[in-house]
């Protein structure tokens, strides 16, 4: 009775996900590239495990990492294309002074690395995950992810609580197409 309640739920999860995505007709006729897609969430979608917390020092995209200094991030990186300070807000306070790159955004508040954001392949996270690898690798590195799906776009996000602080991996076809690593300003 569970068994099929599951299998149940499951197949209208994924039901409303094609829908949603593709719309009605995929249903009918199915896209090709939707079937390795719908493999992949369904697998996403069984996984019994609490995602593990991800350890801070792991939060870093082209060798910068949160809470770096934007100044060493600056010497990393090379001359950005734009170098931009702004008021933070008043909720905030203080400054944020964004680094922009091709591909890449490095985000700071008070002088410290608080966003770094990519859509070019040529820069990795930490652990080597980078633009244009599968969802298989994604998770064989970090595990499974908090999961939600938007226009066919499927986002995992990988926490460390203790610092209020995230990865995010979007996949879209089976493929990564943006990773930001990212904490909370306080």
């Amino acid at each position: 009775m569970v068994k099929m309640f599951v299998t149940t739920a499951v197949a209208g999860i994924m039901m409303n996900l094609a829908i949603s995505s593709l719309g009605f007709a995929a249903l009918v006729r199915p896209v090709p590239t939707m079937n390795q897609t719908v493999v992949t969430l369904e697998r996403m979608l069984s996984a019994t495990q609490k995602p593990a917390a991800l350890n801070y020092s792991r939060l870093g995209i082209g060798g910068v990492r949160l809470g770096m200094p934007v100044e060493e991030a600056k010497r990393k990186l090379g001359k950005p294309q734009r170098d931009e300070t702004k008021p933070a807000g008043p909720g905030i306070g203080g400054k944020i002074r964004t680094l922009t790159y091709s591909g890449l955004t490095v985000a700071a508040w008070e002088g410290k690395v608080y966003l770094v954001s990519t859509t070019n392949p040529k820069f990795l996270t930490i652990d080597g995950v980078k633009l244009g690898d599968n969802s298989q690798k994604v998770v064989k590195t970090y595990g499974y992810g908090s999961q939600s799906v938007k226009s066919g776009v499927t986002r995992l996000t990988y926490s460390n609580d203790q610092k209020a602080s995230n990865l995010i991996v979007e996949i879209k076809g089976d493929r990564v197409q943006k990773i930001i690593v990212s904490t909370q300003l306080n």
